[in-house]
């Protein structure tokens, strides 16, 4: 209620570009708690007297009873049970939900920029929060006053800032300035229960800034809002430097937005050499290298927290000491054997000229005979292995194809429970659909997701219908991982129904630049009859039985390839959930300084 006073006074007689600020609240009635309703209509209420226009946002927590809580198109007089999460998840989903309503209000409303009442009792309870956790100097950074919206579970976040002017003010002067403004004001009664972690670390710190206060000399100190607030600062001013050491870097890879995967190159060029820059991947710059190869993998697996720093810790060890591989004539394995071992120099394959392999008992004896007696040992061939962690595949350069002498970054290969968890069936029409087309108002949302954890994913068509009627069957929606049998098909249907030549060259790059089963992660749409079940489908695509009869499915679109069948029933889009690298590092250029220092002082 204060930042909405604060910000109706800073904007009553501000223009942008000759044309009036309108201001919206948007209001979110979680409905878990009895007074919840009536609480949002007295904001409302309070909001509509400042000319800021309210917005009550109802999270629904029903589901369907006896109906799966995820099915799209729910049974006609089926029952709906209401569903309160349980306490451990509580916060945790309630935060989900609420940023999901808010996002899709921002993109109905065209808005881009979010207010939020964060204050500085909620940044020291983050930063002691994090510090519980042993959190690194982004966490301890705590909030940003300008971000991307961290909750991103529905597409219309992707382009949503959240500006947080109101940090390093406390909450007795918001108090005072709602008091003063004749503000009206309500309190949530949960703030004062213990069975939340936020509210004990909230506790805890009240009383250790009332010791601070009636003791100039008291040890508390160092624990105070304002001693943890001086912290805070030192350790943002440290990030800050920091991403100033990884920014020039990420200006050489090359990231592919559509599909979730980048490259880049780890040696040292003679040109960079010759400038005096420092390779990044070097002992000397082990916290540049960290936090670029942290922020690298967390683009490319999506999840809202950073990798661990130990993963990282391991991939940087890797990196610079690659498993060797060793090779010599053996009687076994086509005359090699072969033994394993770290090195500072890149894999290597020997091949022994004289000595025989018998004569050695060990793999280990082996291996020391080899480096000791390295004039006697051809090199044949030198092969990088690849590197897994944190879910994301880290693949060295290869000789005929991807980018030269790049690394390739991307989802690790899918396990076959990660693939049938990922295989989505829709229904291609909703039973509450009309059949008079005119009365259906522009185009049906058959589906809206977030596919995998990383893509957005849009299906959008009008009534199908008399499709339907014309091919005498029903059918389905299939959204999977795409399979290496659907390669050929995907070919030869592209070739029968007259593709632009660039579409076979999309997927012929793809199959190029990515290496190995990381090829197929991206997903695949199809119609397929609705007696296939996605699993079957699944099924066959990975099994070789030509027993199975073939399933009838019709390609409609490989969304991240920008491959489309032509269909005046569909459109399929999808976004790649981590935004583009410039939007991560430039939101700082769109923000009111002006607005942020009025509103302060």
């Amino acid at each position: 209620m204060a930042l909405a006073t604060l910000l109706a006074r800073h904007y009553q007689s501000q223009k942008i570009n000759d044309r009036t600020v309108s201001l919206h609240a948007l209001i979110v009635d979680h409905k878990l708690r009895d007074n919840s309703t009536e609480e949002a209509a007295v904001v409302a209420a309070q909001v509509q007297k400042l000319n800021v226009i309210p917005h009550v946002l109802t999270l629904d927590w029903t589901t369907t009873r006896g109906n799966d809580s995820n099915d799209e198109n729910p049974r006609h007089g089926s029952d709906t049970i209401f569903q309160k999460p349980d306490k451990t998840h509580l916060e945790t989903k309630a935060r989900l939900e609420r940023y999901k309503v808010i996002a899709k209000q921002c993109h109905s409303l065209q808005i881009k920029d979010l207010y939020v009442g964060h204050h500085s009792g909620d940044q020291v309870e983050t930063v002691v929060f994090r510090f519980s956790r042993a959190s690194g100097i982004d966490g301890l950074a705590g909030i940003q006053g300008v971000a991307p919206l961290s909750v991103l579970n529905v597409v219309e976040g992707l382009n949503i800032r959240v500006a947080r002017p109101l940090l390093n003010v406390s909450k007795e002067r918001l108090r005072a300035t709602c008091e003063d403004a004749g503000t009206l004001w309500v309190e949530d009664p949960s703030n004062q229960s213990l069975d939340y972690q936020r509210n004990v670390i909230r506790h805890y710190q009240h009383d250790v800034d009332v010791a601070a206060e009636n003791d100039a000399q008291s040890k508390l100190y160092p624990l105070s809002t304002a001693a943890m607030l001086k912290f805070r600062e030192r350790i943002n001013q440290h990030r800050q430097f920091a991403w100033e050491q990884v920014k020039p870097w990420l200006k050489d890879i090359h990231f592919d937005t559509e599909n979730g995967v980048c490259h880049i190159k780890l040696q040292t060029t003679e040109s960079a050499t010759a400038s005096g820059n420092i390779e990044w991947l070097r002992e000397s710059q082990n916290h540049v290298a960290s936090r670029l190869l942290s922020f690298l993998v967390r683009w490319v697996n999506c999840k809202d927290h950073a990798p661990r720093l130990d993963d990282i810790q391991i991939l940087l060890r890797r990196l610079r000491h690659p498993v060797v591989t060793t090779t010599t004539p053996s009687s076994t394995n086509n005359g090699l054997a072969t033994v394993e071992r770290e090195n500072s120099s890149i894999s290597t394959v020997y091949r022994r000229k004289k000595t025989r392999v018998s004569k050695y008992k060990s793999s280990q004896q082996l291996t020391e005979a080899l480096l000791q007696d390295k004039d006697n040992l051809d090199v044949k061939a030198q092969q990088q292995q690849p590197i897994h962690v944190a879910g994301v595949l880290f693949s060295p350069p290869r000789k005929t194809k991807g980018i030269s002498n790049h690394w390739t970054i991307s989802r690790q290969p899918m396990s076959y429970a990660e693939q049938m968890s990922a295989t989505v069936s829709v229904p291609a029409i909703f039973q509450d659909v009309l059949e008079n087309k005119n009365e259906i108002d522009g185009q049906n949302r058959i589906t809206d997701l977030l596919w995998d954890q990383r893509y957005f994913i849009r299906i959008d068509g009008y009534s199908l219908l008399d499709w339907n009627r014309r091919a005498q069957v029903q059918r389905r929606i299939c959204i999977r991982p795409l399979a290496p049998s659907d390669i050929a098909g995907i070919r030869q249907t592209l070739d029968k129904v007259g593709g632009p030549e660039e579409d076979l060259k999309k997927l012929n790059r793809w199959m190029e630049d990515i290496p190995g089963n990381s090829r197929f992660t991206i997903p695949v749409v199809y119609c397929v009859d609705e007696q296939q079940s996605p699993t079957m489908l699944l099924s066959q695509n990975k099994s070789a039985d030509s027993s199975k009869s073939p399933v009838s499915e019709t390609l409609l679109s490989l969304p991240t390839l920008g491959i489309h069948r032509e269909s005046p029933q569909l459109k399929v889009i999808s976004w790649f959930k981590s935004r583009d690298i410039n939007v991560n590092l430039d939101l700082r250029s769109r923000t009111d300084d002006a607005l942020f220092e009025s509103i302060t002082h």
